[in-house]
């Protein structure tokens, strides 16, 4: 009793004291350390990517194209790159192409240098022309042998945390979202995906084109590239494999639709149009990577009784 009689004097003394004004704290704007973008100063909105795929050199070639949105004050802005080599930034102004002035920094372990380019006034785009190396970390390059059918070389990325700017100029936060369009042109045979509305068939050209329309972090950019074919589940979803796993894998994956439908009785419909699934070569060494409309999985899920699918 006597426990509570004291509990209730501090309760009423508490009470019963004066408010002291809250002292006013001086909150300073978010900033990603793991990144050189200023994003208060001028930020990626669009990309438009052109690459060309050279599995003898184990490199990508071609242009990265930006729509940005900038302070009026701001003449620079800033991108992350890692590895990657700079041939030429054109700017477009009043439907002119001009060169660009631009410095890169100083590499720094994990994140790579700053790639700082001038802006005039008025400008509409921004066009980096540039090459990936063979040791850009994103670019997972196997052989035939590291394949299933042993006949095709294969490429896949995995851009988090901070690798996609190891494969394009680009600024590498998840607080900057952008949409994007791309042209790939792969060897023949071959077909790309991405984290984009894919095709469902091989180009006889090699050339296949991208969109995606909601904007993503940098992190979610996403190629694969190999002998790739694609069975549908549903209207929505389907799987994309290695001719010689496909059937095992739409067999493992029949209630992905209905995955779909119990989601969505949970949070609402599915917003991103479809939901498809790239079961990649034995030698992913990952368990599975959740890219925007293609999930990226590993083949160790083909278990043959659709026991291990709660990975989805």
């Amino acid at each position: 009793m006597k426990i509570c009689h004291w509990m209730l004097f501090v309760f009423i003394a508490v009470s019963c004291s004066k408010n002291k004004p809250m002292e006013e704290v001086n909150i300073p704007d978010a900033v990603d350390i793991h990144s050189f973008a200023r994003m208060d100063k001028a930020v990626i909105k669009h990309l438009d990517l052109d690459l060309e795929v050279d599995f003898d050199r184990q490199q990508l070639r071609g242009s990265a194209t930006y729509m940005i949105a900038l302070d009026s004050a701001t003449s620079e802005i800033t991108f992350d790159v890692n590895g990657l080599e700079i041939d030429s930034i054109l700017l477009v102004q009043k439907g002119q192409r001009l060169a660009a002035d631009f410095e890169i920094g100083e590499s720094q372990p994990f994140l790579g240098a700053s790639l700082k380019v001038k802006l005039p006034g008025n400008l509409e785009k921004i066009s980096i022309y540039y090459h990936t190396v063979a040791e850009a970390a994103a670019l997972q390059w196997l052989n035939p042998k590291q394949t299933h059918g042993k006949q095709y070389p294969y490429l896949f990325t995995q851009g988090q945390a901070v690798l996609t700017r190891t494969w394009i100029p680009i600024q590498d936060s998840p607080g900057i979202r952008f949409t994007y369009n791309a042209k790939i042109r792969v060897p023949e045979g071959l077909m790309a995906v991405m984290s984009a509305s894919n095709p469902q068939e091989k180009n006889p050209e090699g050339i296949y084109h991208f969109t995606m329309d909601k904007p993503i972090p940098a992190y979610l950019m996403a190629l694969a590239i190999g002998d790739i074919e694609f069975s549908p589940i549903s209207d929505r979803s389907g799987v994309y494999a290695e001719p010689g796993m496909l059937d095992a894998a739409v067999y493992e994956m029949a209630d992905l639709e209905k995955m779909i439908v119990a989601t969505e009785t949970l949070y609402g419909p599915y917003r991103w149009d479809r939901y498809d699934l790239i079961i990649l070569p034995p030698s992913f060494p990952f368990g599975g990577m959740e890219n925007p409309k293609l999930t990226f999985a590993t083949p160790t899920i083909i278990a043959g009784d659709r026991s291990l699918t709660s990975l989805v």
